[in-house]
């Protein structure tokens, strides 16, 4: 079948972020199809800088007898005007949707569009049992894990969505789907340049995660916690230095589990490579950490949140103030990079709570990025919203999501309001707390011999 795959044009990443940042998700699924015996291609608008028309006319051209789009917030709107076209110039095609907007809030984002079919969750299982179908001409009904419109334009679930138990099972993906050597080099500006992190690609090693904060999205796209073995990720490593000649990996786990065996595993098999990861502040020891540098890693990257206790109590955290110092100062003590992210106007945020956090950057150095937050689609926040009736239409805000921003993360008035503040009184203490984050930057950068920072809150 020829299949054609779609990572939209991302208008908030392609704004806030310096680097090219690879549709994984996609890429494991087209690597899957590909395998399934499917003639696929991958239409990356950012790495191939394709604007709407130019996409346009490139999927017309390869006459697809599927297209699959991968959905995030910001592409909403995007949605909205590439349904109408495909039905208009590829009727009959089915247009099957994924990603963690389309898990979200599906039937918003499949009537947004006229979708035929959604994937709901991980679509290792379901995305290639679908194609499966399609090719076939059998029911989709009997596929689990789908959404799927029927003829009197009524939307059905079809199940649980399946689970892909042993990690170490996927296939490694075929990055020569995607434009790899843009992404290698990171694109004009790349973030990890900045880092002396260069020619870099990415992986994750973890589905799920255990903690459910209230800003999150990942509780309700992954069921459960699945770890690949060390063993496999460095030998994935590997084949990329040998292939493609990479410096650097980013681990694009929510939390990279294990850090201190897959840091072990990484120095036996590619000993020169550093890297980059998410952890979580109590997560961060000075054993660990020792452990971490000496298998390459150069830099970490935690969820702050916040400098108040009860502000991280309401976004259900399960960490404290103490341990952010903390993870700071081991960091610091370790010589290992720390950027962390800071969300400004989360529930039960004052002004003095903001004040506690300008004093904690202050008096850490933390080099941090400042957001406001984000009702996404799944989250505890995006409940909240509708159950507080602060989110009175959700296609109005998913298509705020997609508006051009002005530059700067902290410019624009929160979307929602959480805890009642003005939005000139957020605005002006996100704008102070971030002049303060950017001191830690900047010394951070003399340091290395490097220059700029930006941070992507998704």
């Amino acid at each position: 079948m020829r299949i054609a795959l779609v990572n939209p044009p991302w208008m908030y990443k392609r704004l806030y972020t310096h680097s090219l940042y690879p549709p994984y998700g996609l890429l494991m699924i087209g690597t899957m199809l590909a395998e399934d015996g499917h003639d696929v291609r991958i239409f990356d608008c950012n790495a191939d800088e394709l604007d709407e028309p130019a996409l346009f006319e490139a999927v017309a051209s390869w006459r697809p007898e599927a297209v699959g789009v991968t959905v995030f917030t910001d592409t909403f709107a995007f949605l909205e005007r590439f349904g109408p076209w495909m039905r208009k110039e590829l009727p009959g095609r089915p247009l099957i949707l994924g990603g963690a907007l389309m898990s979200g809030a599906p039937e918003v984002v499949m009537r947004s569009c006229g979708a035929d079919v959604g994937v709901i969750g991980e679509g290792f299982i379901s995305a290639t049992n679908l194609f499966r179908a399609l090719e076939q001409g059998e029911s989709l009904s009997t596929v689990p894990g789908l959404i799927v419109r029927a003829e009197n334009d009524e939307l059905h679930r079809t199940g649980p969505t399946p689970v892909w138990d042993k990690l170490d099972d996927l296939p490694i993906p075929d990055w020569e789907l995607l434009p790899v050597r843009k992404y290698i080099a990171g694109g004009p500006s790349p973030y990890f340049s900045k880092r002396r992190l260069q020619h870099y690609l990415s992986i994750i090693t973890t589905l799920g995660c255990p903690w459910s904060c209230s800003f999150c999205q990942v509780p309700s796209l992954f069921e459960g916690v699945r770890r690949r073995s060390p063993a496999s990720v460095a030998a994935e490593v590997k084949g990329y230095v040998d292939r493609y000649g990479i410096e650097s990996m980013y681990f694009r786990d929510d939390i990279l589990f294990r850090p201190g065996r897959i840091a072990d595993a990484l120095a036996e098999a590619v000993p020169d490579l550093q890297w980059s990861a998410l952890l979580r502040a109590d997560m961060i020891t000075p054993s660990r950490v020792r452990r971490m540098r000496a298998g390459g890693c150069r830099e970490i990257r935690v969820g702050f949140e916040s400098g108040d206790d009860l502000v991280l109590d309401r976004a259900n955290k399960k960490t404290a103030v103490a341990d952010n110092v903390r993870c700071i100062e081991v960091c610091h003590a370790e010589n290992v990079a720390v950027s962390g992210f800071l969300i400004v106007g989360l529930p039960g945020e004052t002004e003095a709570s903001l004040a506690a956090t300008l004093r904690f950057v202050e008096e850490t150095g933390a080099r941090v990025s400042v957001h406001f937050p984000l009702p996404l689609p799944g989250t505890e926040l995006f409940r909240q919203g509708l159950r507080d009736g602060l989110i009175p239409d959700q296609a109005a805000l998913l298509r705020r999501f997609s508006e051009p921003q002005l530059p700067g993360a902290v410019l624009q008035p929160p979307p929602v309001d959480y805890c009642g503040l003005p939005d000139d009184v957020l605005v002006g203490w996100a704008t102070r707390i971030a002049e303060v984050g950017r001191r830690g930057v900047d010394a951070d950068e003399a340091a290395a011999g490097a220059a700029d920072h930006a941070d992507c809150p998704f």
